[in-house]
């Protein structure tokens, strides 16, 4: 049963509100300046040789413990930050071709009876002549030479060398490498991750097996950043709108008046909604209010919004709020909904979190509304399918 309250007469007239402005955001082309990728290659090399040993003392001490029957050992190490490139462009072209030096430093470490007894470092070095792509106007600036990995393997065992070198180390090394070329220039792009192509002009030989997680990009966030889109945008604002309202699940009525403030979608985004609403009891607030009856007004400010629905002249928002009634704040879910046409304006519904009850319901107030479609990345892409 509903509880009727009429409305205070001989409310003085308000100014009519105008519709706030749209911050659009819709899709255009852009110009960046970036550098373009023109080729990039990824494979490895293998090379394996017998070193001497540098230091005197070194070959001495091992030269004395191989004739005494003692256990010889060597390992080995390197970084592949400390390995040292350069490139010559033998040929311009598509493709051309380069040159490329690659020095790498290994550690070495002997062992006698498992204990080190001496290391040194040895110099590897790998020429390269490979095919890329390099036009007119590419140089060796724009090649971007990296050692993604470098594996090193011994025997484990050192051999007798002949005078004057002495024992010899054989060392085995593996150096996995990407060449990248760059060159900075200015484009209108839809752009995702690439990956190298294989190294097939010629086409190699068998192939080394190298770490390509190392090529990897971090992950990114689809659930979290960047949020999508809004597919519409809107406003809407009123001061003192008549407003019939029902309150507790529809079981009181209530006239009173409605001041309303939304932008939500500016510029397309989620982040940038916001609205504010205030309900003010008119029949308590009058000249002659009603001791027994309780005052309605209150005012509501969201703190979340979810993806709004677009429909043909609307746009409906949901999310969670918090109601400030006498002094004492409640949260709340909240709906709200923005249409033009033949009528323009808005409807709030408040909903207890819990339960599911409507706690307030505005009903349909005027209000001047603004109404856009924003342009996504799939309208973009759709256009340029036609």
């Amino acid at each position: 049963m509903k509880n009727k309250r009429k409305m205070i007469k001989g409310s003085q007239p308000t100014p009519t509100p105008t519709p706030i402005p749209i911050d659009p955001n819709d899709l255009a082309p852009e110009c960046i300046f970036v550098e373009k990728v023109y080729d990039w290659v990824f494979f490895a090399n293998r090379y394996e040789n017998k070193n001497f040993i540098p230091d005197e003392d070194c070959r001495a001490a091992v030269a004395a413990a191989l004739a005494a029957g003692q256990r010889v050992e060597v390992r080995c190490s390197a970084d592949a930050d400390d390995v040292q490139s350069s490139a010559t462009i033998l040929e311009n072209g598509n493709p051309g071709r380069v040159l490329i030096v690659w020095t790498v430093p290994v550690e070495v470490t002997i062992l006698v009876n498992g204990a080190p007894i001496c290391t040194f470092t040895v110099r590897t070095q790998f020429t390269d002549e490979i095919m890329l792509c390099v036009p007119t106007g590419i140089t060796e600036e724009n090649i971007r030479l990296r050692a993604n990995q470098v594996i090193c393997q011994t025997s484990g065992a050192v051999l007798m060398g002949p005078d004057p070198f002495g024992p010899m180390i054989p060392v085995r090394v593996v150096l996995c490498k990407d060449v990248q070329v760059h060159f900075p220039v200015k484009l209108e792009v839809l752009a995702k991750f690439c990956f190298p192509r294989p190294n097939n002009i010629p086409v190699p030989n068998n192939p080394i097996e190298c770490d390509l997680n190392l090529l990897e990009f971090p992950p990114q966030c689809p659930g979290l950043f960047p949020v999508a889109n809004c597919e519409c945008q809107a406003t809407a604002i009123t001061r003192n709108a008549e407003t019939t309202a029902t309150f507790a699940g529809g079981t009181v009525e209530v006239e009173g008046t409605s001041n309303l403030r939304a932008e939500i979608c500016q510029e397309c985004s989620l982040g940038d909604s916001t609205f504010s609403y205030s309900f003010t009891d008119t029949e308590f607030t009058g000249p002659t209010p009603t001791p027994t009856e309780p005052d309605y007004s209150f005012t509501f400010t969201p703190e979340s919004f979810n993806q709004p629905v677009c429909g043909d002249g609307s746009l409906t928002v949901s999310g969670v709020g918090i109601r400030n009634w006498e002094g004492e704040t409640d949260r709340f879910a909240f709906t709200l909904e923005i249409f033009e046409g033949l009528g323009e304006g808005f409807n709030l519904v408040l909903t207890d979190i819990n339960t599911g009850t409507v706690v307030f319901d505005s009903g349909d107030v005027d209000a001047a509304v603004a109404i856009e479609e924003c342009e996504t990345f799939a309208d973009l892409l759709d256009s340029l399918d036609d």
